[in-house]
């Protein structure tokens, strides 16, 4: 699945697994991922809307595109869950004096929906859907919407485009708490948007968080990222694209960054420094830091590679037989195409 389509928060889990990592788990029935790997290798252009040293997109909130996405995942596990009813009746009825025939007229066809969406789902997410995104451009220090704004210039790439000046970030009490009490919702909009209608849109950020400073932090982020007079954050996602910010691509020389830190890093240890991360932010005095910075604001991590080396104890490889990884994944992909 696309992941900048389905970013829906900060977390590591989320950068090992987009465009320009590896592939790590078995293709299994997911025949199109041949294809998918072989765009994936391509080098990413300068001027991409793909080039994350770049361009910072976020999905717009509660669009419906995830929908199409999503959604037959949902209903995949459903029709998969009635085969699994039709085989227990089936099976009880063989020892009844009335057997039944083997439900094939339902059993395989749901089998084959999961199968389908499961090589259609990325080739809907990548080529067909229209991009609903919010991005900011770090070279052009603009801010573009996919979609129509009224009384908008035009990018390159034919988005209604702002200069980042010209925007604001805020957040509120959203309504979809999910019964998790009370959460917020971050938003970013034009500072006149009465004459450019249609500039706005929800910022997914953290799992729609009861603590406030998960927009706070997601703000933080992208003012970090627009600050062209420092080199790019080093996290995950940007790994593999920092050589094409001139900024960063110095930074990295001067200081012998690794080249590939993050992608040679065990899952195990990403999620251990992610918890810690995750804990930092909670906790952090956001309001303090801003009137007095000298007392509650933290000092950059610059070069994570000094503070987090890497583990290599927790850098071991799956000795699961192949048979069992193969099956556990024929499995996923049969029972809800993922």
């Amino acid at each position: 699945m696309n992941a900048r389509t389905i970013e829906a928060s900060q977390n590591f889990k989320q950068y090992i697994v987009p465009k320009k990592f590896e592939y790590s788990s078995l293709k299994g029935l997911m025949f199109v991922r041949t294809f998918l790997e072989k765009e994936d290798s391509k080098e990413v252009a300068p001027d991409s809307l793909y080039n994350q040293a770049r361009i910072l997109g976020f999905q717009k909130g509660n669009d419906w595109s995830l929908g199409l996405i999503l959604g037959p995942i949902l209903m995949g596990a459903v029709l998969t869950f009635m085969s699994i009813i039709f085989f227990g009746v089936w099976l009880y009825s063989q020892f009844t004096s009335t057997p039944e025939s083997f439900p094939f007229w339902f059993v395989l066809p749901a089998i084959g929906f999961n199968i389908f969406f499961l090589n259609f789902r990325p080739i809907l997410a990548r080529y067909i859907l229209p991009r609903r995104e919010v991005y900011f451009d770090r070279i052009n220090q603009t801010v573009s919407f996919t979609w129509s704004v009224d009384n908008a210039q035009k990018n390159e790439h034919g988005h209604a485009t702002f200069p980042f000046s010209e925007i604001e970030a805020f957040y509120a009490k959203a309504n979809h708490s999910q019964g998790h009490g009370v959460t917020h919702a971050m938003y970013v909009a034009h500072k006149d948007y009465g004459n450019h209608a249609g500039a706005f849109s929800e910022i997914r950020v953290k799992d729609n968080p009861q603590n406030p400073n998960y927009c706070r932090y997601t703000w933080e982020r992208v003012v970090r990222f627009m600050d062209l007079s420092k080199p790019l954050v080093d996290s995950p996602e940007i790994e593999p694209f920092r050589h094409l910010d001139p900024v960063t691509r110095d930074f990295d020389k001067q200081n012998n960054r690794p080249e590939k830190y993050w992608r040679l890093m065990s899952y195990k240890q990403m999620q251990q420094i992610e918890e810690k991360l995750d804990n930092d932010i909670y906790r952090f005095n956001f309001d303090g830091a801003i009137t007095n910075p000298k007392r509650w604001a933290n000092e950059e991590i610059t070069k994570p590679w000094e503070k987090w080396p890497i583990d290599e104890s927790l850098n071991q490889p799956d000795t699961t037989p192949y048979w069992k990884r193969l099956t556990k994944t024929l499995l996923r992909q049969i029972a809800v195409g993922v």
